[in-house]
């Protein structure tokens, strides 16, 4: 066997590896969503454990922003209107050149007993800002939102009764996009909105290592202040802090309760966007490199986690061998063993598991699979580019996506003016 050839067959196996390990979750959180599926509407839309009205845990929402006029006024008027009375929310503005200091001000002003503004004059992006939110807040639950958030009037009345679990350290809620109609890039992450969805669904039913997201993220100030808060020289701050907690024990809970958010649809943006959440998850393989020193199911399910932008460029490979190899030899030489060609027909039918789910879930959404592959094949090319960077050692700097408040769905938003309290 030529050297080739054996590359060719390891990498045929570490993917199969991959897909495999994987699957479990994304049936499992599939099985899953169909059951919050098939609940009437609302119970579906009440799904906290307990009553709200018996969970008062003070709550400090905190919202980082800078240059988003366009759309921090829409999320500061939800907030004010939280049907949760014990809360705060901290504004973090810094280093805005438009009217963001000023919509944050007006809020703050109308709503002196529970909204506080603070301006920085310059931070090294929304890790340090957060941070700064953080020691400034008194709730025994820490939220984090982004600006452009779409965040429902029951938001905190779902999400906090879960804390009454004392193994719940951490909450990460689910993600929807806003503008999934606006054109092809965003259609591309509404794909991968619904497979993270699935992922996190399962990992959380499976009591695997559910990740934290940037927005709709939910902490124990305790729970904080012990592992250190962010590290503010993270580019992908939710992704090392959820390994951070996992080393430490914690336990983290995705919960499906949405929150909207705005995908970026500019190619350009799309690409940075992807481009700073694999280096992010990089720099905290390399930072975490000892994480297996102390196994368990979890700390393991979050190693693997951490190697997702290195699958994405193992699999690249493997089928750029393979497409080669049939060009070059036939597909009979390729898969001339009867092993390989038994592992072919794993590796396609695992291929065509996510693909079978988007279909069933909505057969008009089959239409779309196409650009799964699609968008994978650009993930994939994004990793090679990121990490021939990182090999290159050329610096990187945390980035924030522009937003430009377009919604393309219907979205439950209260739009009664919020009273004083």
């Amino acid at each position: 066997m030529d050297v080739v050839s054996i590359v060719t067959t390891a990498i045929v196996f570490i993917v199969l590896f991959w897909l495999a390990y994987n699957s479990p979750a994304c049936v499992v959180g599939f099985l899953q969503w169909r059951t919050l599926q098939k609940r009437p509407k609302k119970q579906a839309n009440s799904s906290n454990p307990s009553d709200p009205s018996d969970n008062q845990m003070r709550v400090s929402v905190i919202v980082a922003a800078k240059n988003e006029e366009v759309v921090v006024d829409r999320l500061l008027k939800a907030l004010a209107n939280l049907d949760y009375s014990n809360k705060e929310v901290i504004i973090v503005e810094d280093g805005s050149t438009d009217s963001t200091p000023q919509i944050c001000r007006k809020w703050a002003e109308r709503h002196p007993t529970f909204i506080k503004y603070y301006h920085i004059d310059e931070t090294n992006g929304k890790p340090q800002a957060i941070n700064y939110g953080a020691s400034k807040a008194t709730g025994d639950i820490i939220a984090v939102y982004d600006a452009d958030a779409i965040v429902e009037e029951d938001v905190l009345a779902r999400i906090v009764p879960y804390f009454e679990d004392p193994e719940v350290a951490a909450i990460q809620g689910e993600l929807e996009t806003i503008n999934p109609d606006e054109n092809v890039t965003t259609k591309l992450t509404v794909l991968s909105d619904f497979i993270n969805n699935l992922q996190q669904l399962g990992k959380d039913r499976l009591n695997g290592f559910v990740l934290m997201s940037g927005t709709n993220q939910y902490i124990r100030r305790s729970v904080l202040e012990d592992v250190g808060y962010w590290d503010q020289n993270a580019l992908s701050e939710d992704v090392e802090i959820s390994v951070r907690l996992a080393r430490k024990g914690y336990k983290i809970k995705y919960v499906p309760v949405k929150t909207g958010g705005e995908a970026p649809a500019k190619l350009k943006s799309f690409i940075r966007q992807r481009a700073k959440w694999i280096r992010g998850h990089t720099q905290a393989a390399v930072k975490h490199k000892g994480l297996l020193r102390n196994p368990s199911w979890r700390i393991f399910d979050a190693q693997m986690t951490l190697l997702f932008p290195i699958m994405l460029i193992i699999g690249l490979i493997g089928y750029i061998m393979t497409l080669l190899g049939v060009v070059n030899y036939g597909v009979s030489q390729v898969t001339g063993s009867s092993v390989l060609q038994v592992i072919g027909i794993i590796l396609l039918l695992l291929n065509l598991l996510v693909p079978a789910m988007i279909a069933a879930s909505k057969p008009s959404k089959a239409v779309y699979i196409p650009l799964l592959y699609v968008d994978w094949i650009l993930f994939a090319l994004i990793s090679v580019y990121v990490h021939i960077r990182a090999l290159l050692r050329k610096p990187e700097k945390w980035t924030r996506t522009p937003k430009s408040g377009k919604i393309t769905v219907p979205i439950r938003v209260s739009n009664a003016e919020p009273t004083s309290n």
